[in-house]
Formats: structure tokens, sequence, C-alpha cells
């Protein structure tokens, strides 16, 4: 390990890696070994560990020779845990990758010569292969144009994957970092109020990483709470979504967002019969309130 030890402190670059961590150990060293891989070394990787079992922590000691490990007193969420990763941070660039997912060995380089090449840009994101357990990976790429606009930032029609962000280290801390308050979305809410404060986004269709979609207890598997931290983004964000979108644009924003959370569900398991009366009302509603995304007046 002190080989690689070495060639991370003679890294030139000025990326700091910022990994939350809880209970992960059977996924956390190909995400660790996807950073050492990359092609521009990171100046740092800091792991924060978020409150996990005793021996799932210990599974992080064959790391501290080439990784900066903050421990939490206790469980407070990725978002709590990326903040508490970013106030150890030294690079004038971060970027955050979370414990179950991996980059591709270009990822650091690609982003970093495109601030190079793109000095108004404050946060770069990309493309992503969504790998599953069971069936091939999918491409999903961010197409929507150069520029992240904040209409388009409130939608779920342009979203931009936690795991391929790189920001200026002044403008994530600028803007108060994640909202710790949040337990899902945080980063969409973090994408939002980048765009509300004239902070300009941009993405690379090249995809970077790829985003691990079964096999493990992600919330992206937990579709109501997904729904519920939606909910609680719009209400956070009301008076963006009613300049943007009217009262209307909300409401149907909702049933959307609740139409995926049910939709989804039917799923995993077989679905209850409640869930199919939901499901039928809300395709119902939808089909009478239909102005989802119809922008109503462009944010100043």
């Amino acid at each position: 390990m002190s080989g690689v030890a070495d060639t991370v402190s003679r890294a030139s670059s000025d990326v700091s890696v910022i990994i939350p961590y809880f209970n992960r150990e059977q996924y956390i060293d190909e995400a660790i070994q996807s950073v050492l891989a990359q092609t521009l070394k990171p100046l740092e990787i800091v792991i924060v560990n978020d409150g996990s079992q005793e021996s799932s922590r210990r599974h992080l000691d064959r790391y501290a020779d080439v990784c900066t490990i903050v421990d939490m007193a206790a469980s407070g969420g990725a978002a709590q845990a990326r903040n508490a990763g970013v106030r150890k941070a030294h690079g004038q660039f971060i970027a955050f990758l979370d414990d179950d997912d991996v980059w591709l060995p270009e990822k650091l380089e690609v982003q970093r010569r495109y601030f190079d090449e793109h000095t108004e840009c404050d946060l770069v994101h990309s493309s992503v292969w969504a790998f599953f357990a069971t069936r091939p990976d999918e491409l999903r790429t961010c197409d929507w144009g150069p520029q992240l606009t904040l209409a388009q930032a409130l939608t779920h029609n342009h979203w931009v994957f936690l795991q391929t962000i790189m920001i200026r280290t002044e403008v994530f801390r600028t803007l108060g970092g994640f909202d710790a308050r949040f337990r899902g979305s945080e980063d969409h809410d973090l994408v939002i109020r980048c765009c509300a404060a004239g902070y300009r986004i941009e993405g690379i269709r090249q995809p970077l990483v790829r985003y691990r979609q079964e096999g493990h207890a992600s919330l992206t598997r937990k579709y109501w709470r997904m729904y519920l931290t939606a909910a609680q983004l719009v209400w956070k964000h009301r008076k963006l979504y009613k300049r943007t979108y009217g009262i209307r644009g909300m409401v149907s924003f909702l049933l959307a967002t609740l139409s995926i959370a049910v939709n989804r569900s039917d799923l995993y398991p077989k679905p209850s019969y409640l869930s199919r009366c939901v499901s039928k009302g809300v395709r119902l509603l939808l089909r009478t309130i239909s102005v989802k995304y119809q922008v109503k007046t462009e944010p100043q």
C-alpha cells in the first residue's frame, strides 16, 4: 500500500475527493480503487465514516495511508457527511463519489480539463452508466444543452447525478454546502440553489461514472421516501416553483413525482390494492392538470 501512497502524494492536481461511508465494506474497495486508478491523481481522498458499526469502520483502516478518514460521532446522513468532508478538504475543486459507485479512469482528468477550457463554469457533471445485477447497463445522458437553467433545475427532466459532480470549492462553501435536513434530494437542492444564485452548471455528454442501481438498499428503491423528499424540496423552493411554473405547475410536479413513486413501488413487491388505486387516481389527475413543466415566467 505504501507504493500507492507515494503515487497519491506526488499528485499535482487540485481536486479533493469526498466519499461518505456507511456500512458498505462490500462496495467501498471498488469505489476507492476507481479513484486511485484515475489518470489525473487527486490531491486527496477524504472518506467520512458516517457512524458505521465497528466492524465496518475497521475495514477503512487499510486505506489510512492513502486517505484522510473522518469519523462522525453519530450517523447524520450523507449530506452532513459530505459537508464534514469538504471542511477537511484543501483542493480548489471538490468531486463527490458515493461508497457504492465507481468512476471511470478518466473522470477527474476530463472534468478538470473542462474547467480550464471553460473558466466561466462553476459546476460540471456528466452522463452515467447505470449498472444492474440482473440486466445490461443503461446509458443516462445529460443532453439538455450547454448550461442548466433554473427552470430546468426545478424539474425531474434534467437530473444532475451527484456522483458526477465536480464543483469549485469556493462556490460550494458560499452556498453553504448540502442542506443536512434532507435525507435524499440534497443533490437536487444544491443544484437548484446553485442556479438560483447565478452560478453556471454545465454538462459533459461523455459518461464518466458507473452508478449502481441494484444489489443494495439504495435510496432509489425507497420510492415513497423519494416522494417525501421531493415534496420537501418543493416546499423549500416554493417561491421559485410558483414564480416559474405557477400553482398548477407546482401541483402537477408533485403529482408527477407521486406517480413515479407509485408506479415504481408497484414493482417491489407485488402491488397492493391501495397502491393500484392511488396510481390510477394520480394518472387521472395528471390528465386533468396537464401543465407539468410549462414555464409561466422565466426567473429574472
